[in-house]
C-alpha cells in the first residue's frame, strides 16, 4: 500500500489518512505602539496644586506666603494664622535654612582657600 507524498521540494512529507494537517505558519504583522500621552507641564501642575492648597488653608483660617531666602536661594513657604498673624509653620524650617546658609558659606570659603 502506498501513501500520497506531498510537496515536491525539500524532504518528502507523507500524508497519512486521519492525521491532522498543520496550519500554515504566518508571520505576525508589526504593531505600531501608540504614542504616549504628553506629560503635564510641571510648572502648571505646581501652580494648580498651590492654588488648591491656598484655597484649603483660607477655608480653615490660614494664609500661605512664599519667599526666597537671599542667602541660600531656597524657596520658603510660611503658613500663618489669619486671625492672629502668628507663624504656624515654615517649610523648610529655620534650622534647615540656617544650615544651608552655613554650608554655602563654608563651600565658598573652601573654594577661595583652594585657589589661593
Amino acid at each position: 500500500m502506498t501513501s500520497p507524498v506531498s510537496g515536491a521540494s525539500g524532504p518528502p512529507q507523507i500524508d497519512w489518512p486521519g492525521t491532522p494537517v498543520a496550519a500554515p505558519v504566518t508571520t505576525p504583522k508589526a504593531v505600531t505602539p501608540a504614542a504616549p500621552a504628553p506629560l503635564p507641564d510641571p510648572a502648571v501642575t505646581a501652580q494648580a496644586a498651590a492654588r488648591l492648597l491656598q484655597e484649603y488653608l483660607q477655608q480653615n483660617g490660614h494664609e500661605m506666603k512664599f519667599m526666597v531666602d537671599k542667602a541660600t536661594g531656597m524657596t520658603i513657604v510660611r503658613i500663618y494664622n489669619s486671625a492672629s498673624g502668628e507663624l504656624v509653620r515654615q517649610v523648610p524650617s529655620e534650622e534647615i535654612v540656617r544650615i544651608a546658609a552655613l554650608l554655602r558659606q563654608e563651600t565658598a570659603r573652601s573654594a577661595v582657600d583652594v585657589r589661593a
